[in-house]
């Protein structure tokens, strides 16, 4: 029997998701036993670590790398925080998440953005450079608060320079929190200063961790790390290395899922008045047989005028901007339910499964069968 060592802390969501994946894997192997923290698991102290055959490890810092490189045993880590180049890794694409809260921000019009990260850390380096990829910006033209870790974990701590840096940004602007936590202390910062969220501040942060963006004030929108794929694939890795299939250092990064929408950023920012209130209507009522017409006739201007408007500060057709809301919609559903393709046509508003099929393949290259099969998978 293969003792495979889990070496989380089981204090987030990331870490229970990704041992879900892990275990997903283990019921395909019959001589596997899963070591880890918790009543869930077989014990993972001391002397049981020094009797695994491998290990996944969320590993943090150097320190902790060099530790798990003196048990001498197959390693995959799963954090890639460590400056140091000694495992394979499975980890979330970190470039890709800030592409995403890039691309999704611009979405809402905004114009003005700004980065909170953390220090010397690779991941929350590679979301930057995602996020102003994204907006073929020069990271060093994007507002910036970077602090370490342990800074971000006294929540409740009052910061004089996270304050005097918010109230200096140019507003309304678009923050991008490289994590939750540091967008639950940036919330907290602008309740003290009166500054409203997401009116005056949209924020967004990474990881999705539910509690916290739930209880939060307004509530936090973010972007989830597909965690149960990478405990599935860290332990296909693991499995690799165990029977020799793999060898040499390997990194997969996972792409992550799309933005949970919560209220700290249910806004649409538009110089021009009229397609910011169209917009806002799209959102409403995309996915309820909304169509360009209909957004006309709440507008106080008639159809061709909106129409040019949209082109002059959208770059698209009102039409454009109702099936790409449907379809991010459908994306969501496809990833997280169980309703048939039918079903998910009808929910979104396409009209007919042809014709969801025909535009979902023409944005995206691949059929809602396809892209449900690769979110589902594990």
């Amino acid at each position: 029997m293969k003792q495979i060592g889990l070496k989380l802390r089981f204090q987030d969501g990331y870490d229970m998701a990704v041992a879900g994946g892990v275990v997903q894997y283990a019921r395909t192997k019959g001589d596997w036993q899963v070591r880890g923290q918790g009543p869930w698991f077989f014990s993972l102290d001391q002397e049981a670590l020094s009797e695994c055959d491998a290990l996944i490890a969320r590993i943090e810092d150097d320190q902790e790398a060099l530790f798990c490189a003196s048990l001498g045993i197959p390693v995959v880590d799963i954090a890639g925080s460590s400056s140091l180049k000694l495992f394979s890794q499975v980890r979330n694409d970190d470039y890709q998440t800030g592409v995403s809260a890039g691309t999704y921000l611009k979405k809402l019009g905004s114009k003005n953005v700004a980065w909170c990260g953390v220090d010397q850390v690779h991941w929350a380096r590679e979301r930057f450079v995602g996020f102003a990829s994204s907006l073929s910006a020069d990271p060093s033209e994007i507002a910036s608060f970077s602090r370490p870790l342990a800074w971000w974990r006294q929540l409740y701590e009052p910061s004089v320079e996270l304050d005097a840096w918010l109230s200096d940004l140019e507003k309304p602007i678009s923050l991008f929190c490289c994590n939750d936590l540091s967008a639950m202390k940036v919330e907290l910062a602008c309740q003290r200063l009166s500054i409203k969220i997401p009116s005056h501040v949209m924020v967004l942060g990474v990881d999705n961790e539910t509690l916290l963006c739930e209880l939060a004030s307004p509530s936090i929108s973010s972007i989830q790390p597909d965690c149960k794929t990478i405990g599935y694939e860290a332990s296909a890795m693991l499995d690799a290395m165990l029977s020799s299939k793999q060898s040499g250092l390997h990194i997969r990064r996972i792409a992550p899922a799309p933005v949970t929408e919560r209220e700290s950023t249910r806004l649409v920012l538009c110089e021009d008045e009229q397609v910011a209130n169209a917009l806002r209507l799209i959102k409403t009522r995309a996915t309820s047989g909304l169509t360009a017409s209909d957004v006309a006739f709440e507008a106080s201007i008639c159809r061709r005028a909106l129409e040019m408007r949209f082109r002059k500060y959208r770059g698209r057709t009102i039409w454009q901007e109702i099936s790409d809301e449907k379809l991010d919609q459908s994306c969501l559903l496809l990833s997280h339910s169980n309703a048939t393709i039918a079903q998910i046509s009808e929910q979104c508003g396409f009209g007919s499964v042809h014709r969801f099929y025909s535009l979902f393949k023409r944005a995206y290259d691949v059929t809602p069968n396809q892209f449900r099969a690769k979110k589902q998978r594990f």
